[in-house]
């Protein structure tokens, strides 16, 4: 080869060398500004969701229970009765002292004025509803959307008013939600992982599928949807050594849930020491096991007969349109509803619908054939997982509220996402080269948040909003 031949390789080389390492950090700086934005998006979470948390300086709807159960486990030590599992409540309690609550807030009426700061108590369920957008941006990722797809359903979830009042009250669903996700992260983490690691994230995943568990029956969910994925591990795995492998997994994994589920009972059992009005339905023998298993049956039965009906309460075929947003409260012209962002709901529900008949109905013609949905391997997890979640609610008879909804329009969430990426209405390159209806659609879902801010908040206008509400059929 001659000096002239030499020279020409290398310069190609060098132009190509060239060409790679400025492609590397053109991704690079689109990763960063994903990053940024990603955070700027968790940033306007948890501003959303705590800013002037204590206000109303009101008991608000199920703040009644909840907050006389809080009370219980941190001042009194009187023994009550409750339908769900003590984690949830025993997590508030304990970040309520932490934050320096004390006790004083007669929860005995919705409308009670607080005589001390009611935030710390709404602490947890605020900073579990913060980091949800966070989660579902990750779990997208796992599920192997593309980083503008994850954003758009963070985005999505940020700006939703049902998930931002749910989540700056006392109560339960965004605690179940957080843990459900975390859980099913978790083990979609240890996928990815070997060893000592892989052991830690299934011991990870069973600890917050038990505290999913833990802070209500529903919960079940997230232990049912793991079974789910490590049964399909298992079945995939043909040799004797990786099944006994996936067999230990499933030890750790159950045995994780089960250890996190009686510790929560302990804690119970030995707060709760002093006579109070749950001993109408179960006094504690003090053998942990057998009253434990006692008392979840009796909460279980107890669930299961309540018949009194109420104003607010819907079947869940009615949630997926928000038929009965919940009238939680009023004080003069202010008022809060528990009613969603349509750009959310009613969105996903139509793009869901679309998936669930594409994947019925264009199975039916070709099942040899591949089709769309093949190319995200994935997209059966979030479909698994609202399927779950929302049949053992079908035959329920007893009163049931829009809120329980929440983790099946979550599963809902993930699954349309993962649809529209792959079916080409997300472009898979940047947030910033994308079609126009996806800045649409994230414009104006801000733009129903910003709307529907002053029943969100409750901060006025209420008299205006129940008209609009009463004028189609959504109001009292």
């Amino acid at each position: 080869m001659t000096l002239i031949e030499k020279l020409s390789v290398r310069n190609r080389s060098n132009t190509l060398f060239l060409a790679m390492t400025t492609a590397t950090q053109s991704f690079r700086e689109k990763q960063n500004v994903s990053v940024i934005l990603f955070h700027v998006l968790i940033c306007l979470s948890l501003l959303i969701r705590f800013a002037y948390l204590s206000y109303p300086s009101q008991v608000v709807f199920d703040e009644v229970g909840f907050g006389k159960f809080v009370t219980a486990y941190g001042w009194t030590g009187e023994r009550f009765f409750d339908i769900h599992p003590p984690h949830g409540k025993l997590l508030i309690t304990a970040v309520a002292k932490i934050g320096g609550y004390h006790g004083n807030i007669d929860f005995a009426n919705i409308g009670n004025t607080c005589t001390e700061s009611i935030a710390p108590l709404r602490f947890v369920p605020a900073l579990a509803g913060s980091l949800i957008p966070a989660l579902v941006y990750i779990l997208l990722l796992q599920l192997g959307s593309s980083n503008p797809a994850a954003f758009f359903g963070a985005v999505l979830i940020t700006f939703d008013n049902a998930f931002v009042v749910q989540s700056r009250l006392i109560g339960l669903d965004m605690i179940l939600i957080f843990f459900t996700l975390s859980s099913l992260s978790a083990l979609l983490a240890s996928g990815t992982s070997e060893g000592v690691k892989k052991m830690g994230w299934i011991a990870l995943s069973g600890m917050t599928a038990g505290l999913a568990v833990g802070t209500k029956f529903t919960g079940l969910a997230a232990v049912a949807l793991a079974m789910v994925i490590l049964l399909d591990h298992f079945s995939r795995n043909k040799t004797l050594r990786l099944r006994l492998q996936d067999v230990f997994h499933f030890g750790v994994f159950i045995g994780a849930a089960t250890g996190i589920f009686l510790l929560g009972w302990v804690i119970h059992f030995h707060l709760l020491n002093l006579p109070g009005s749950g001993d109408a339905f179960f006094v504690p023998a003090g053998r942990l096991i057998q009253d434990t298993i006692n008392l979840n049956q009796i909460m279980l039965n107890a669930n299961a007969g309540i018949k009194a009906t109420h104003p607010y309460s819907s079947f869940w075929w009615q949630w997926p349109m928000m038929v009965k947003p919940i009238y939680y409260w009023a004080s003069g012209n202010n008022g809060i509803y528990l009613l969603g962002n349509p750009v959310l709901w009613w969105g996903v529900g139509g793009v869901f619908t679309w998936l669930m008949g594409y994947l019925i109905f264009g199975r039916a013609r070709n099942i040899t054939t591949e089709h769309i949905a093949d190319k995200s391997p994935m997209l059966w997890v979030p479909i698994a997982g609202y399927l779950i979640s929302i049949i053992p609610l079908v035959p329920v008879d007893r009163p049931l509220f829009l809120y329980h909804y929440l983790p099946s329009l979550t599963f809902s969430l993930l699954a349309s996402v993962l649809w529209l990426d792959v079916t080409g209405f997300v472009r898979q390159t940047t947030i910033f080269k994308q079609r126009i209806g996806y800045y649409g659609i994230i414009g104006f879902c801000i733009l129903m948040f910003t709307a529907l801010m002053p029943i969100t908040y409750g901060v006025s206008c209420l008299s205006q909003y129940q008209k609009i509400l009463g004028w189609i059929k959504f109001g009292p």
